[in-house]
Formats: structure tokens, sequence, C-alpha cells
């Protein structure tokens, strides 16, 4: 394909280091949209899509209604951590504590929830370590990221069904672990790295403030 005139609708050839890459009109206009499937927590939807060139394809994706997840560092530099069957992979995960959104709930409301049930903990401090995509590919679902500190303790009150064993260790191990990959969950993996950046930009003088 030349670069003067037959490229797809809507690119433009750029120079980038010695090679060309194209800055296209990447969205897609939705067409029609079905429901095909209704679960407890997810849907699932067909949708017939207009793509940059003109052409129609089909896009399936999972509705799911967001999540949340918390680094909770205690004074002494451990980070809390739970251990949880996931059924999807049939094995216990290492990850952070978390929750899924309510319907039009606030994702600090959410984590100050969810950090509470789980490991029985509120925060003093909380620090917003933006959002993931966690699988761009086939769901919508956004997971908002905290950085929990200043914590003090009280009972758990797990919801009915769920079962986890919360444990800590000192921040630097288990930045260690979502490193050399005995961490894999993503979200916990997202959370740890961002909320060291964010401890590292403190100690050198760059304070963002804390929500």
């Amino acid at each position: 394909m030349g670069v003067d005139g037959d490229m797809e609708r809507g690119s433009v050839a750029q120079k980038y280091r010695g090679r060309e890459v194209f800055d296209m009109e990447l969205g897609e206009k939705t067409l029609a949209s079905q429901q095909i499937f209704s679960g407890v927590l997810l849907k699932v939807y067909q949708d017939e899509v207009e793509l940059a060139s003109g052409r129609t394809s089909v896009r399936e994706f999972v509705h799911h209604p967001g999540g949340v997840a918390a680094v909770a560092l205690d004074g002494d530099g451990n980070v809390y951590l739970e251990r949880q069957y996931r059924y999807p992979y049939h094995k216990v995960v290492t990850e952070i504590p978390a929750g899924k959104l309510e319907a039009g709930e606030d994702p600090l409301d959410a984590i100050q929830r969810e950090l509470s049930e789980e490991i029985g903990a509120s925060a003093g401090r909380w620090d917003a370590l933006g959002h993931i995509m966690p699988s761009v590919g086939y769901t919508d679902e956004m997971l908002y990221l905290y950085l929990a500190r200043d914590l003090s303790f009280g009972h758990r009150h797990l919801d009915e069904g769920e079962f986890l064993e919360p444990f800590k260790l000192p921040f630097a191990e288990a930045l260690a672990m979502a490193e050399d990959g005995r961490i894999n969950d993503a979200k916990t993996v997202a959370a740890l790295f961002r909320a060291d950046r964010l401890i590292r930009a403190e100690a050198a003088g760059r304070t963002g403030p804390a929500v």
C-alpha cells in the first residue's frame, strides 16, 4: 500500500525514528447492539460496528460494573494481601483487597467498604493511583486503584459466600513477588508498582494531593 493516497480512509503517514507510522482515525461507530447473555454479575453484548475503513464488523464484549482495589500499607512498611480461590483459574490467587462497584457508587466509598470488610481496616489517608483496563479485548471493566495508609484495625465482616485469607508482607517483598512472577494478578501488580512510584516521589519531595 502506498503513502500517496492509497491508504485506508483517515490514515496519515509520518516518520518516526526512520520508520513510517500511521496516525489513523481509529473510532468505531455502533450500528446495533444486542444483549445475548445476562448473568448474576456479567452481561454479554454482541454489537455491529462501522470501522474506520467504512466496513462493518461484529464486536462481542462483557459488560462489568467496574471495581476497586487498594494497596494497604501500615506504619511498619507492611502491605496487606489476600489469598483467594478464583474459580475461572481453578487456583488460589494472591492479590490486594478489592471488590466490585455497586450501581452509582463512588470508587473511594467502595474501596473503603471493601477494606473494612476484607481485612477489618480503615485508613486515615487515601491516595488515588489511577485506573486500569485489565482486559481491553473483551470487557469494558475499569478498576480504580488506591494507596491506603495510616491504618487502624477492627473486625472483618466478609460477604456471605466470601472466603479469603489475609496476610501481610514487607512492601519490598511484595514488589519483588510482582516483579518475578510470584504475584500475577494484574490489578495487584499494577497497584504495587504505582504505589512504589508514588512513595518514591514523596521521598524525593515530589508529593501529590491525597484524596
